[in-house]
């Protein structure tokens, strides 16, 4: 008797997604040349896609077969974690209740916010399927995401992909790709709306307007003395940098006006400052407007 092939694959994608909703605990990787999931295309689909194992076995072997290649990463172990919060969410001073967060899940939720729309899972058998990242997160979840201008996920994931590729050993970079991933991360930044943080005055923190005049530019400051004036590709990563910094507050601009804003004495602007951390002179701006066009 013939096998449908096509209907053994799909049984065996929904096998997958339903073993990896019911994951308590699991791991992934963490390219440590981004601080960032570590992201590839899959070669069947075109997929973009990351890993995630049953087993910490699996993901140390695979992590060697990576790093022979270049690609340095570090295993994240998700699990299952009791939390106390707030039994009433108005009184957060108040009686408290245990709630379980499922870093695993938390992990699935953040990959439509790089481009991620697949996920390689490593059953404990070792078999490895390919699933749609859609399969194991709430209905349109990555669409809503997708559609939502605070995100800006192409950019996001082009970026990885430069940057996984470029912070390799030199002779390790496949110099032909490198320079694909570059124009087509390029191509994507000239047509982005990038926030920056901004400082307003203190006693006007909250006011629905802001007189940018009135407002001071962050800065960062590498342990070398370097200045770099940080810019982020869409909200979450703005989250990221100000999660300890309760009074900044976030413009969004086109990137044809970003050499309007503008720290003194900062050698470069830092795309992403805690994410792939690509720094961009002020020079290069009009060059990549020119060569990549000014709509």
């Amino acid at each position: 008797m013939a096998i449908d092939i096509e209907k053994y694959r799909n049984q065996q994608k929904q096998t997958a997604a339903d073993a990896v909703k019911d994951l308590r605990e699991a791991y992934a990787f963490i390219s440590l040349t981004t601080n960032m999931p570590y992201v590839e295309c899959e070669e069947v689909d075109y997929n973009d896609q990351i890993h995630l194992f049953a087993r910490k076995e699996d993901a140390e072997s695979m992590q060697k077969e990576l790093e022979a290649k270049g690609d340095r990463v570090r295993i994240l172990e998700l699990k299952t974690v009791e939390i106390q919060v707030p039994a009433d969410p108005k009184n957060p001073a108040g009686e408290k209740k245990t709630m379980y967060l499922n870093q695993v899940r938390q992990h699935l939720g953040t990959m439509p916010f790089i481009g991620v729309n697949a996920v390689c899972f490593h059953s404990v058998g070792g078999e490895e399927t390919c699933i749609e990242i859609k399969e194991v997160l709430p209905d349109d979840f990555e669409k809503k995401v997708g559609e939502n201008p605070l995100y800006q996920p192409n950019v996001q994931l082009t970026g990885l992909y430069l940057m996984q590729e470029a912070r390799k050993k030199k002779e390790l970079v496949d110099q032909k790709h490198l320079r694909e991933l570059d124009e087509e991360f390029s191509a994507n930044m000239v047509k982005a709306k990038l926030f920056l943080a901004v400082l307003p005055p203190e006693g006007k923190e909250r006011d629905p307007k802001l007189e940018l005049k009135e407002c001071r530019l962050p800065y960062l400051k590498h342990q070398s003395g370097d200045i770099f004036f940080p810019v982020f590709t869409d909200v979450w990563e703005f989250q990221k940098y100000t999660k300890d910094k309760k009074n900044l507050r976030s413009i969004q601009i086109p990137f044809k006006d970003l050499t309007k804003f503008w720290v003194q004495d900062a050698k470069a602007y830092m795309i992403n400052p805690l994410g792939f951390a690509l720094p961009l002179s002020k020079e290069m701006i009009p060059k990549l407007l020119t060569k990549f066009g000014n709509e």
